[in-house]
């Protein structure tokens, strides 16, 4: 069988592909393929190679993303998480570059389909992000700027230009961006659901009650972003990465899902940075007002997608003789917190995340 980590199976199968990695190579050697440790969805390695182009050899390193043996956790499927790398490759976003979706039977390492991109240098930790001295208050607030130009780009980036309305669910118009992102995921979930569930089914009717009509217009959203969702470099982000949760509809769900990167900052009693800052200052690059209380919704929509995720890998538990560990943690644990996230729409866990209703 022809295994991921056989790196002579892979040299064969990158010469394969090799006009896929550059139209001028004329050889490819592979040093090493190894999985990376990061990420849970689906199983993501790194390849080391050198490229032969014009006579010289270049060093080059690409990322192989696929499926678990079992499935994936999140029911995005892989196709999709490619095209996104794909429509965006010509854009002013910066991502990886995808190169290619391998699902030739021959080529597939152990009979699994992937798909090829670059590597981009850099890494996704900020050490000082979440630190409370003062001597790291101006870098903080740089790093949340940069994060939010970068966000700017991708929503006011032309999504039906790029083809994104072939593999998203589009909004029939921006007042109904919301009540589009609920009805999209339970339209995904019906691919799956093996049983009826009245937290769900009493979560999805509030949110669509509560659903916000003063979206101003409809953009690409990325879904789950921020730290640990990029890779930096330089003080920049060099590619943003993680476009699982992806969708089209109102900017205000990317800000539900930023990761420590609108620190709130506060010295003497004055306010340095938080979220008013952070919006006013997106609001200056973009012209698209964010609400606060848009915002809030969105963070109670997250229930929903957790349930989604949850319960595709709960699906997928079922229906195996030996699932593995993190299926059966997502479907178990993970599934539960989706429920108390979700009760609170309706008061029934005081304390938890409630719809802006």
């Amino acid at each position: 069988m022809a295994e991921l980590g056989d790196v002579a199976f892979v040299e064969r199968w990158f010469r394969e592909r090799l006009g896929d990695i550059d139209p001028e190579a004329t050889d490819v050697r592979i040093a090493a393929a190894e999985r990376l440790s990061r990420g849970v969805s689906r199983e993501t390695w790194s390849v080391t190679a050198t490229v032969l182009v014009h006579g010289t050899w270049a060093p080059q390193q690409f990322v192989v993303r696929r499926d678990h043996a079992s499935g994936s956790i999140i029911p995005t499927s892989l196709q999709t998480e490619y095209d996104v790398y794909r429509f965006l490759r010509d854009s002013a976003i910066p991502t990886s570059k995808a190169l290619w979706f391998e699902d030739n039977h021959d080529w597939c390492p152990d009979s699994r389909p992937a798909y090829v991109r670059t590597h981009v240098a850099g890494d996704w930790k900020l050490p000082f992000i979440s630190s409370t001295d003062e001597a790291h208050d101006e870098m903080r607030i740089a790093a949340s700027k940069e994060h939010l130009d970068k966000l700017a780009l991708v929503h006011t980036a032309d999504w039906k230009s790029l083809g994104f309305a072939d593999i998203f669910a589009v909004p029939d118009s921006p007042a109904d961006c919301a009540a589009n992102l609920v009805r999209a995921n339970v339209a995904q979930l019906e691919r799956f659901q093996f049983e009826p569930n009245p937290i769900l089914s009493e979560g999805v009717s509030r949110l669509l009650q509560s659903a916000p009509r003063d979206c101003p217009q409809i953009t690409l959203c990325k879904g789950t972003n921020g730290h640990g969702e990029e890779v930096w470099s330089g003080g920049r982000i060099v590619a943003m990465s993680d476009w699982e949760l992806a969708a089209l509809g109102d900017p205000a769900y990317d800000f539900a899902q930023i990761q420590e990167m609108i620190p709130e900052i506060e010295r003497g009693g004055r306010r340095l940075w938080g979220l008013p800052e952070a919006l006013s200052y997106y609001y200056d690059r973009t012209g698209i007002e964010v609400t606060v209380e848009r915002i809030d919704f969105y963070r109670a929509l997250y229930g929903l997608l957790q349930f989604l995720y949850t319960h595709h890998a709960a699906a997928q538990v079922r229906d195996q003789d030996h699932p593995p560990l993190r299926f059966v943690w997502n479907a178990a644990e993970i599934g539960f917190h989706s429920e108390v996230r979700l009760a609170g729409l309706f008061g029934a866990a005081p304390g938890k995340v409630r719809s802006s209703q």
